[in-house]
């Protein structure tokens, strides 16, 4: 039962009676949930499947469902959005469910999908619930390795692709037995022929003449979707840089929407209604672009996708005038640089009126006023008039964002910034920040289908015990979690407890108001700005593989895009190296020493274009890649950043070359 506490007081609770743990805190609830017990579904859902029929039923059969810009020319120029009903989507995703039953897929079959934000990408989805096909995303800037693996270890049948991966897939074909389908979008049957010229592993299909099919033979589902049914396999990369295959249940989804709409109704969260219109930008391959975009549906809203240009997303974001936009900090980053840098190009009155403006909001925000009835007329409208004019809520995620920039988003747009912590295995979000709290660093409290709690990690310094609040790892409990990787038992015991709890690997602590802030990583998994998750130790391995590496620190700050590498080289190759390349000559190899090529101007160019070509001959992806390094002559030994067993001190060399990492 969830009753509404009001104001700025706390925002989350300790579980009423539950016993003491050694070196844990109490589990927290969110601070509307009355009698301990979390809410794990809507009445009436038994599926995502349910949920768009509930979203329909609230809109509309024929009221616009999903919107999108065709592309109208050879220079990428598209027309306004056009909109798919309610009702045609549905017929849509039930006759391409037929057309992959044509194709030889059964219930239970892994469909993979490797296409950028799209109505095709959602009519995929829907179709494999309508179906009960198991659907797995597969991000566009995987490497071979990792695709792969994927589809080995899934035994994927079926890929719908874009034509530019047919190449790539035909090449694993030898190694993925299981794949013997692909389904490709923006392509006809006859150019697909001509493509696929040769390729005699699979068979090759284009995604009209798929729907085309099953329009005119249609395949009944056996069984429509149920709670308990898999509903999709989400990978993310492990600290090895193996990927981890998160089994996730439509009970899971429901569980988060669940918590989301329970909130909304006790008045801590953006009040979702058919009358929005949201963006989908954040990758729906990432599970926080998914969830919010079945929230969006089952409230019987509209989605509509950009054009996938970053370029002209402000364009898009003006055509589609959404109420809801779903980014991650670098973006929001970006806009306000472009924003502030055209205020200060300006100067004179324009720049002083602006500035006058954006401190008189700043005050207000302290007094939790988002609006000003002149400033926001005289000197915002124009800013938010090029984002649409409507935007209401703006979800960040995926990586910390700064409280600059927080503050900037609310003072210049007027709405409800909500910042959200959660991994792939808690489905997106698991803790909010509420509506009505702008206090910047927290990352919220649990929805009311989660709890969390802290557990001591004394080995490095954080424990329950600590004054002002306890610190520890972030464990998380609900019925919003999927609860395995696939195929990959000894990982699922090491992250998942006994009694069924999360162990995320960051570490935070709980402030006296219940909110969770995230203070550092158990493990060496980090994120960047983007979002993307690094791991560094596979990074690492790679450069120093590389005959050149003797030693490498790979650091990524959460507030940049790119990574910083510390490399200590090897003085003899490194002296070749620069030699073949005509940096130095002979005579001066024989007389320079180390510690002079590493402060040499030219040498750290000369080997991030060389560890570059290396690392993308490795399958790093472009931001695994370090956009700086800094050469060093002393070693990690004599440096005292190894452990006893030879380990980088991560913690330690991070200090160490704190002055180059900053």
């Amino acid at each position: 039962m969830l009753h509404r506490t009001g104001g700025a007081q706390q925002c989350s609770i300790e579980l009423p009676g539950a016993q003491p743990v050694s070196q844990e805190t109490k589990p927290y609830l969110n601070h509307n949930i009355d009698n301990g017990r979390l809410i794990s579904h809507t009445p009436g859902l038994n599926s995502l499947y349910d949920t768009f029929l509930r979203g329909r039923a609230l809109a509309g059969r024929s009221s616009a469902a999903f919107g999108y810009r065709p592309i109208i020319d050879e220079l990428g120029n598209a027309g306004p959005y056009e909109w798919v009903s309610w009702d045609f989507f549905h017929e849509r995703f039930v006759n391409l469910s037929s057309g992959f039953r044509h194709h030889g897929l059964q219930p239970g079959d892994k469909v993979g999908i490797m296409l950028g934000n799209s109505i095709e990408w959602m009519l995929t989805e829907y179709a494999c619930y309508y179906q009960c096909f198991v659907l797995v995303p597969l991000y566009e800037s995987l490497g071979p390795g990792s695709l792969e693996q994927i589809i080995q270890e899934t035994g994927m049948r079926a890929i719908v692709c874009g034509s530019k991966h047919i190449s790539i897939l035909h090449e694993l074909s030898e190694t993925t037995p299981s794949l013997r389908s692909l389904v490709v979008s923006g392509a006809s049957q006859s150019e697909l022929i001509q493509l696929s010229n040769g390729l005699s592993a699979l068979r090759i299909h284009s995604f009209d003449s798929t729907e085309e099919l099953g329009a005119r033979h249609p395949i009944e589902t056996e069984k429509l979707p149920v709670a308990d049914d898999a509903a999709t396999i989400v990978y993310t990369s492990g600290t090895s840089g193996r990927q981890k295959g998160v089994v996730i249940r439509h009970a899971n989804f429901l569980a988060s929407i669940a918590g989301v709409l329970a909130l909304r109704d006790a008045g801590d969260m953006y009040n979702f209604s058919t009358e929005d219109c949201s963006m989908g930008f954040l990758p729906l391959a990432h599970c926080l672009g998914r969830l919010v975009t079945h929230l969006v549906i089952v409230s019987g809203g509209r989605t509509a996708f950009p054009r996938g240009d970053p370029a002209k997303l402000i364009e898009d974001l003006k055509d589609l005038q959404p109420t809801i936009f779903v980014g991650v900090p670098r973006i929001f980053n970006r806009i306000q640089d472009k924003v502030l840098s055209a205020v200060k190009m300006k100067g004179g009155l324009s720049s002083a009126l602006f500035q006058y403006a954006y401190n008189t909001k700043k005050g207000n925000l302290g007094r939790g006023q988002l609006s000003h009835w002149l400033w926001d007329r005289v000197v915002f409208k124009p800013l938010r008039e090029k984002f649409g004019g409507k935007l209401n809520l703006i979800v960040s995620g995926s990586a910390p964002i700064s409280p600059e920039t927080l503050e900037f988003l609310r003072c210049c747009f007027s709405c409800s910034v909500v910042e959200g912590y959660g991994l792939t295995e808690t489905i997106g979000p698991t803790t909010v920040t509420l509506i009505d709290d702008i206090e910047p660093g927290n990352v919220g409290a649990p929805l009311p289908c989660a709890m969390m709690k802290l557990r001591s990690v004394a080995e490095l310094g954080y424990t329950v015990d600590d004054k002002p609040c306890p610190r520890g790892e972030v464990l998380m409990k609900g019925g919003h979690i999927g609860g395995e990787y696939y195929c990959q038992p000894e990982a699922t015991r090491e992250a998942f407890t006994d009694d069924g709890w999360f162990c995320t690997g960051d570490i935070g602590t709980i402030d006296a108001r219940g909110r969770l802030h995230i203070i550092d990583r158990k493990n060496n998994l980090f994120k960047l700005a983007q979002g993307e998750f690094i791991a560094p130790e596979h990074i690492e391995n790679v450069f120093t593989d590389h005959f050149i590496v003797d030693q490498a620190f790979v650091y990524g700050n959460p507030l940049q895009s790119y990574l910083v590498a510390i490399i200590v080289p090897d003085e003899k190759l490194l002296t070749m190296f620069l030699q073949s390349k005509g940096i130095i000559s002979q005579q001066a190899a024989e007389r320079i020493s180390l510690e002079d090529l590493c402060a040499n101007d030219q040498v750290p160019q000369a080997v991030i274009s060389e560890l570059a070509i290396w690392g993308k001959a490795h399958s790093l992806r472009g931001f695994e890649i370090p956009k700086r390094i800094r050469l060093v002559a002393t070693s990690f030994e004599d440096a005292d950043l190894l452990t006893p067993t030879l380990k980088l001190k991560r913690r330690a060399a991070q200090a160490y070359f704190k002055d180059t990492l900053a």
